[in-house]
């Protein structure tokens, strides 16, 4: 008892010495002021703290964003930028042509952006804007843009004039068309601006309006009077009537007589023939080829444009001397004996020779058809036509000539152009061109053959044997029954057409 009451004593006495019971613990919150004052301090510390702390954060959040905006913005600002320099200075680069390009004059073929066939890059007086602008037309002309699309009406364009037929009969225009359009057109007001002040090269202008004619022309028929009349500021733009002047005088034509204005269209035709070969003293086929071979197929663009003419309007007589005079014409220039023994160039310029001569046969044998002269008469121009065709196909594509019969034609056994072709800055468009052309009017003759050969001479197995050779030329060697990547829906469904209505028969 004593040793008890002494303890209890001892806590009533000294009740700090001896913790309290859990039991007897409070669940209250200290307050503050009950606080010991270290911990007060800590406490109120805290909560000072925590606005700072988020203002601290937002801080570096809000420079790291303003790093990072700026880094992509100069990254963005340098490949922009240097999209544009090697625009400028690869692209727009003067080629290094060889001198047998320029002895056949296959740099004045070569499109140009400049406005000088002896320079390269943009035209310095365009200014940082205007020179940024033709080059933003080049590179959505070439290399493509975003995916949206503009669309015009059925009854606004057609397949053939540059659309893609799209649903319910709505044309789809390639949208790089139309961005080229527009970087072009402005461009060429600020051109016009610094041509007042007599800064800009010689041809600028007249370059910038051609190429801008050139896309509008590709856009459908809504935009062909206004092509024609951007290729008429061109005219008016030359500093001087030069050999390219043909070219612009040659589309003036073309987009007349597709306009139905049949005058104008003869007068401009007449117009660059008397720029092709100047030495021509009345209208008409002249009687000797000029010596430039750039001239030579001028002239003959622009006599094959007159023959298709008469031969469409009717006047069979003038249709028939124009194209068998400029068969003559061509027939007057030296072939080489062997493509294989001369330059790319100098072989492609035969080769264009050639396919000229083949489009006149073709001319030449509608005409005498229509002239209801002896088919066998239109057959025979036609079976050269297309056997002239496929000579130029083998030759771009690496083939010799010599190997083609009349009995056994075969289509082009690669639509792969030629390397020394491809690869040359200054013949790979020309050479692409002429292989797509040459294509084409294979196809045509020999489908026309095979209508001549079924319902005039009553041959159904020659003509069968005409089809199958339309449909080599013209269908997809991938895919049996569809067009070939540059044949028209159109050309395509009648050569189609004719070749599995007749098959039937052929295999009873």
């Amino acid at each position: 008892m004593f040793r008890a009451r002494t303890a209890l004593q001892l806590v009533a006495r000294h009740p700090a010495r001896f913790p309290s019971s859990p039991r007897l613990h409070s669940s209250r919150s200290p307050r503050p002021e009950d606080l010991p004052p270290a911990q007060t301090h800590s406490v109120q510390e805290g909560f000072a703290q925590g606005p700072v702390f988020v203002f601290n954060v937002a801080k570096r959040f809000i420079r790291y964003s303003a790093i990072g905006l700026v880094a992509l913005g100069l990254t963005s600002a340098v490949a922009f930028e240097g999209t544009h320099f090697w625009v400028e200075n690869v692209e727009f680069a003067l080629p290094k042509d060889d001198a047998e390009s320029r002895k056949w004059e296959w740099n004045l073929e070569r499109e140009n952006w400049s406005g000088d066939v002896e320079s390269g890059g943009t035209d310095p007086a365009l200014g940082f804007q205007g020179r940024h602008l033709v080059r933003a037309a080049w590179m959505a002309q070439k290399w493509g843009v975003d995916q949206s699309t503009a669309v015009l009406s059925s009854d606004a364009v057609s397949q053939s004039d540059g659309g893609l037929l799209g649903p319910r009969g709505l044309i789809i225009i390639d949208p790089r068309l139309v961005k080229a359009e527009v970087f072009l057109r402005d461009a060429i007001a600020i051109a016009e601006g610094k041509g007042i002040e007599r800064k800009l090269r010689p041809w600028t202008m007249s370059q910038l309006l051609s190429l801008h004619a050139s896309i509008l022309e590709r856009m459908g028929a809504e935009s062909m009077k206004t092509a024609k009349a951007q290729y008429e500021r061109a005219w008016s733009s030359q500093p001087f009537i030069g050999p390219q002047s043909a070219r612009i005088a040659l589309k003036i034509g073309d987009l007349n007589r597709r306009l139905g204005h049949d005058t104008e269209a003869l007068a401009w035709w007449n117009r660059a023939v008397h720029i092709a070969q100047p030495n021509l003293e009345k209208t008409g086929v002249p009687s000797a080829m000029p010596s430039s071979p750039f001239s030579q197929r001028s002239l003959l663009f622009a006599l094959s444009s007159l023959s298709a003419f008469y031969a469409t309007t009717g006047d069979f007589t003038k249709a028939q001397s124009t194209a068998e005079t400029s068969l003559d014409l061509i027939r007057s220039v030296r072939q080489p004996e062997s493509i294989a023994s001369i330059s790319p160039a100098h072989a492609l310029h035969a080769l264009t020779l050639l396919q000229r001569s083949s489009v006149l046969a073709v001319h030449l044998a509608e005409v005498l058809y229509a002239q209801k002269k002896p088919a066998i008469l239109s057959t025979q121009w036609l079976t050269t036509a297309a056997e002239s065709s496929q000579r130029v196909l083998r030759g771009l594509t690496g083939l010799p000539l010599n190997n083609l019969t009349a009995d056994q034609v075969l289509a082009p056994p690669s639509t792969t152009v030629e390397s020394s072709f491809i690869n040359s800055p200054t013949l790979n468009k020309p050479a692409t061109s002429l292989y797509r052309d040459a294509r084409r009017t294979a196809a045509e003759a020999w489908n026309l053959t095979g209508i001549l050969l079924e319902t005039q001479i009553k041959n159904p197995r020659a003509a069968f044997a005409a089809y199958e050779n339309a449909v080599r030329l013209a269908g997809s060697s991938k895919e049996v029954g569809t067009p070939a990547d540059k044949t028209l829906k159109a050309d395509w469904e009648v050569i189609w057409g004719n070749y599995i209505r007749l098959k039937p028969k052929m295999e009873e």
